[in-house]
């Protein structure tokens, strides 16, 4: 059964990325358009606020199915990354240059069609001072999952007892965790954890995607991702085409994406 199966695992992770960012691109121009644009009355009167609220279900839920992938790929880069400062470098550099992009796109309340960012920023300190972006949560699972690393090589090398190492990795995973609780990075604490199970039982396919699933079921409204698990399932353990450098047009999408988001906001309804 298993050879059977393993002959239509055809998805590269070239092919899971750009699933990913085509799904989050849907779902956040439904959360930075629509959304403000209902909310401010500024639909035309053709269309009820029930379509409206029907499509806006639906769009949303098409986006689910990006983060489980993110999280996935992740780790699998975790793996076979060359440098892991590096890595996680990136990822805190993005995050520093997506996180006012993101606060004003999502979590603007006042001059939310305002072209001046700065005005923007002014308006909302509050709201934005209480949100970070999934950079932040995808660099703590990274973290998280290093440190995991570090505590199942001590404890082999010294000949430790297992316990040992399922203690502080059980310690590590808390700490990333409840950072991420603090911080309000996107997806929470959920999401570190989510890193951490696809981590932890990433040699036990498809328990991993199994569980992981189950995990994120009962957050909100993430059961919707499950589409997102069936492609993770369909993965063939190949990274695909080679970018070289160009692997940070990836990283970039996000911050270039919801700036445009943005941009598009404030020149149609501004």
């Amino acid at each position: 059964m298993q050879v059977y199966l393993e002959r239509f695992k055809k998805i590269n992770g070239h092919t899971l990325k750009i699933i990913a960012c085509i799904s989050m691109l849907i779902d956040h121009i439904t959360a930075g358009i629509i959304l403000p644009v209902v909310r401010a009355g500024l639909y035309p009167d053709t269309i009820s606020f029930d379509t409206l609220n029907t499509v806006y279900k639906i769009l949303r839920g098409v986006g689910r199915t990006a983060f489980p992938i993110f999280c996935f790929l992740l780790v699998e880069g975790f793996i076979h990354t060359k440098s892991r400062p590096r890595y996680a470098l990136s990822l805190l550099l993005f995050g520093l240059l997506s996180e006012p992009f993101f606060d004003i796109c999502f979590y603007s309340r006042n001059e939310v069609f305002n072209p001046n960012p700065f005005e923007v920023l002014a308006a909302n300190k509050e709201a934005f001072s209480e949100h970070c972006n999934v950079y932040f949560t995808l660099l703590l699972g990274l973290l998280v999952i290093w440190g995991m690393e570090l505590v199942i090589s001590f404890v082999r090398r010294n000949n430790l007892s297992i316990i040992i190492s399922y203690l502080f990795c059980a310690i590590t995973a808390g700490a990333g965790i409840y950072i991420a609780e603090i911080l309000h990075t996107d997806y929470h604490g959920y999401g570190v954890a989510l890193i951490s199970i696809l981590y932890v039982f990433r040699n036990y396919a498809p328990v991993n995607l199994v569980g992981a699933y189950i995990f994120i079921s009962n957050m909100g409204t993430e059961y919707l991702s499950f589409p997102g698990f069936i492609l993770l399932f369909f993965y063939n353990q190949k990274r695909g085409k080679k970018l070289g450098r160009l692997k940070y047009l990836f990283y970039a999408f996000y911050p270039v994406h919801i700036l445009t988001i943005i941009f598009f906001r404030c020149i149609l309804f501004g």
